[in-house]
């Protein structure tokens, strides 16, 4: 009987770049020169269009693109009860914070909200995509609002906190209310995006917390909490992805400290799936999935999201047969390195096509693999 093998999904991180449309109502808005109802129309539209076209790009788990965010991490934050926005127009800020920017202001316990924005804009998500395919929420990981605040105090977040003997528990119990919410309106993928774990072992990191009295070790272990008491008991068909991806830094998985901090990971995060950034011109990094937790999904970035430059097919292909020596066909994915909604992509080149060119390339690859796979088979 005829074997037979199937390519490896192509996943997304969960942002994407806006088309010129949305980024001139942006001006627009900002000028004022169209309301906030034509504003929120256009925005509609764009995500409307994204939503078809990831479908068409054969994507099976969608996003909204990030679209409406204006941070990637705060946006979500000041959804929650007891957080504010302040604007910053002039003079100087606590830590050296550059003027003219959005900061957290708290006015209470951290909290559940249930008149969240998210929740409104995952239903509308999810009635686009109306059964064609699956709907991902992506938001910061609960450490991720921990360490904010930790940065923001020099560890000390009685200057700021109201209650900072209750701060970890207020974080946890927010998110899990929130999520349990999510879960109600139909969601069945949650991504938590966490830039600081990939930082944990960056010398310059680890001197930072050290100065303020935090032992890295200490603080690896918190986030692991954040996650684990925020996801426990949750329901069997709610997937949890991790994703350490942070356009600014690959991790060096050659390190042995990064060995040992990938190791951990998957040994104590109680995670579904796994989303990680490696280099496409170091294929051997990605030994280091030997230690990826049987019945658990990996997903592999490969190609670079914050530049133009398109990767070769053929080192993609190298990557995803190095990768099934330690992951189960049915458990792998390929991705960009981290979402196309980056920094200064005026500078790098990018536009909103490349991003699809990006993903056709991951497509092309897992379909070349797929076909070799099913001659080894044979």
């Amino acid at each position: 009987m005829e074997k037979t093998t199937t390519a490896p999904r192509v996943e997304i991180v969960g942002s994407f770049l806006p088309p010129e449309e949305l980024e001139n109502a942006i001006a627009d808005k900002r000028r004022g020169a169209i309301s906030d109802e034509e504003f929120h129309a256009v925005e509609d539209a764009v995500i409307d269009r994204l939503i078809d076209r990831e479908i068409e790009a054969g994507l099976k788990i969608v996003t909204d693109g990030e679209m409406r965010r204006k941070w990637w991490d705060r946006d979500f934050w000041e959804g929650l009860e007891g957080i504010d926005r302040e604007r910053i127009e002039s003079g100087s800020v606590w830590q050296d914070e550059p003027a003219r920017r959005d900061l957290l202001r708290f006015n209470g316990r951290i909290g559940f909200n249930p008149e969240h924005p998210f929740f409104e804009k995952f239903t509308h998500l999810k009635k686009l995509a109306a059964g064609r395919a699956e709907v991902r929420q992506t938001i910061p990981s609960p450490g991720e609002l921990y360490m904010r605040i930790i940065s923001f105090t020099d560890g000390k977040p009685e200057r700021i906190y109201p209650s900072p003997e209750t701060l970890i528990d207020d974080i946890i119990e927010a998110y899990r209310l929130t999520i349990e919410e999510l879960y109600r309106l139909g969601c069945r993928h949650i991504q938590f995006d966490s830039t600081v774990w990939g930082r944990l072992t960056d010398t310059y990191f680890q001197r930072t917390l050290l100065l303020a009295g935090l032992d890295p070790d200490v603080i690896t272990g918190r986030l692991i909490e954040f996650i684990n008491k925020t996801v426990a008991g949750r329901p069997a068909d709610l997937e949890i992805t991790l994703a350490i991806t942070d356009e600014a830094r690959l991790p060096n998985w050659d390190s042995e400290a990064e060995q040992a901090h990938l190791h951990r990971m998957f040994e104590e995060v109680d995670a579904d799936a796994f989303l990680l950034p490696f280099d496409l011109t170091s294929p051997g990094q990605l030994e280091q999935l030997r230690w990826a937790p049987a019945g658990k999904r990996v997903i592999i970035g490969l190609v670079n999201s914050a530049t133009s430059g398109l990767e070769n097919v053929a080192d993609i292909v190298n990557a995803i047969r190095v990768a099934r020596s330690y992951v189960a066909d049915d458990k792998l994915s390929i991705s960009p390195i981290c979402g196309f909604k980056v920094s200064d992509r005026e500078l790098q080149g990018l536009n909103y096509e490349t991003q699809w060119t990006k993903i056709d390339l991951l497509n092309r690859a897992a379909e070349i693999a797929a076909q070799e796979e099913c001659i080894i088979l044979n």
